[in-house]
């Protein structure tokens, strides 16, 4: 029998396993050369390893739910028009106190179909007629189309 054959049958049979006896009670070797990386920067090499966190972060974007666009009726619309000259002629005079109103407007989500709907208060600066917007006093522009309900300081204006 060949020494090689030999030897497989030893290591099948568990004989001829290390015992590790003669490097077991060895002292812990420490580098001169290299400083010990603490445990915490050892522990780092291996926490940002995570393979499937773009794909977490697809799903939790596909279960995000978004609102549709509601769709005021002729009734509505025509009540928001007129607020909406009611502003534009009472902020047209220099001399003219800007309006603290509340809007609540239609926001596009950036990413997927929908959007949400939200509350923003404000006072009015101008109203743009032609490119169709109204400016608040913080700089925003709010489009006319995004417009659901508006409401003014003076309680004859509400819609």
């Amino acid at each position: 029998m060949s020494d090689q054959t030999r030897n497989r049958e030893k290591q099948a049979a568990g004989e001829d396993q290390p015992d590790y006896s003669d490097i077991i009670n060895l002292p812990h070797h420490v580098s001169a050369r290299h400083p010990q990386m603490s445990r915490t920067a050892r522990a780092a090499q291996f926490g940002s390893f995570e393979p499937l966190r773009d794909y977490r972060d697809v799903l939790a974007e596909e279960r995000r739910l978004t609102d549709e666009r509601p769709v005021l009726s002729e009734e509505e619309q025509k009540k928001l028009n007129e607020m909406v000259a009611k502003l534009a002629s009472d902020t047209a005079q220099p001399s003219a106190k800007h309006p603290k109103i509340r809007m609540t407007v239609f926001v596009q989500d950036e990413k997927k179909e929908g959007g949400r709907i939200e509350e923003i208060p404000g006072i009015l600066r101008a109203v743009n007629l032609e490119l169709r917007y109204l400016v608040l006093e913080d700089g925003r522009k709010v489009p006319f189309r995004d417009l659901l309900r508006l409401t003014a300081e003076r309680p004859e204006q509400f819609f």
